[in-house]
């Protein structure tokens, strides 16, 4: 296989953003939800808050929830779900009246490919 000159590199990358810029230019190819999304993304200071995550995850955060959990509950969890410490979780009290404990990222994943699974 031969290796891509750096010059080769340079053009194929601009053709791609032309591509993109193309793309996001063409209202019947992209929804309005999919720009807010992503231009929330592109504002964003590069790291976001659980709440800023909760929001574009489309979870209405004026309902009750907690970021916050105990550090004795994490543990008990971590002993049955060793995976418990790669998510990133918050108690959602708007369905039960304890709360239930919700991964951010999942549903991150699920507004992801809801977005960009099905087009417009």
């Amino acid at each position: 296989m031969v290796e891509k000159s750096e010059e080769q590199k340079k053009k194929e990358i601009e053709h791609k953003r032309k591509m993109v810029i193309r793309y996001f230019e063409d209202e019947d190819l992209i929804s309005d939800e999919i720009v807010e999304f992503i231009y929330k993304l592109i504002a964003s200071r590069g790291w976001l808050t659980k709440t800023e995550m909760l929001e574009l995850s489309g979870y209405d955060t004026t309902q009750t929830f907690d970021t916050a959990y105990p550090q004795p509950y994490a543990d008990r969890i971590r002993e049955i779900y060793p995976n418990f410490r790669n998510g990133w979780y918050f108690f959602d009290y708007s369905k039960q009246t304890f709360g239930e404990l919700v991964n951010v990222y999942d549903l991150f994943a699920v507004k992801i490919i809801k977005l960009f699974g099905h087009g417009k």
